[in-house]
């Protein structure tokens, strides 16, 4: 059940990630290259959405892997 658990989040992360590359994509293809948006200037890294969703995946896998545990020791599974 663990794994079936961690599947899903890893799967919905993965989804996520491509809904957000591809909206990346599409607005990059309406915008020449030496344009640059105020926000992503400021904060090259904060503001971009590939590099959140690289920092969220182990996040969310860990947090899964230890509400499982939590469950586990509960017996609630």
């Amino acid at each position: 059940m663990m794994y079936t658990v961690l599947i899903v989040l890893a799967v919905i992360v993965c989804a996520a990630s491509l809904f957000m590359s591809i909206s990346i994509m599409r607005k990059q293809q309406h915008h020449e290259q030496d344009q640059i948006h105020p926000t992503v200037a400021r904060h090259p890294l904060l503001a971009n959405p590939i590099v959140i969703l690289y920092l969220a995946v182990p996040v969310l896998i860990v947090l899964g892997a230890l509400a499982w545990w939590y469950f586990e020791i509960k017996g609630l599974t």
